[in-house]
């Protein structure tokens, strides 16, 4: 049977063998489809792991550093499972965050525009009512007669 203690290596020490040794053989389980204990097509979490090895579901703790390389084995798995159901997930799933970070870009954009536009258009109010003001002044008399 294969076990993924890779991250881990070789574990010399007997209460950490064999309180990771259960997650790892229901991990080995879920990947290769001989469930025991969870329905068929689960899918790969720390939970359905915590489940098939016969313990409580939330038994692996993030927390906890003995179970870190078995939560990133968990991880690998779980992303392993996505692209063989459904392939091309992640990238879809990246691609519309990508794009909706892109849109909301553009809606900032879009907004500094319209702010721009209004200030353009007060100022020119401004101007019309300015010139219009001196229109209506034909009483200024120059401080230097015009020779």
């Amino acid at each position: 049977m294969l076990y993924y203690l890779s991250e881990v290596g070789l574990v010399e020490d007997l209460e950490l063998r064999l309180t990771l040794l259960p997650y790892y053989e229901a991990l080995n389980r879920l990947v290769e489809g001989k469930i025991l204990i969870v329905p068929a097509g689960t899918k790969i979490t720390l939970n359905s792991v915590a489940l098939e090895a016969g313990r409580s579901a939330g038994s692996i703790k993030k927390s906890r550093p003995i179970y870190r390389a078995l939560i990133e084995e968990v991880k690998i798995r779980a992303k392993e499972q996505m692209e063989s159901r459904v392939p091309g997930f992640f990238k879809v799933s990246e691609a519309k965050e990508k794009a909706a970070k892109e849109k909301a870009t553009a809606d900032t954009y879009k907004e500094m525009y319209k702010a721009g536009l209004g200030r353009e258009l007060m100022l020119l109010m401004q101007l019309d009512k300015a010139e219009e003001d001196l229109r209506r002044v034909n009483n200024v008399i120059p401080i230097r007669p015009r020779d």
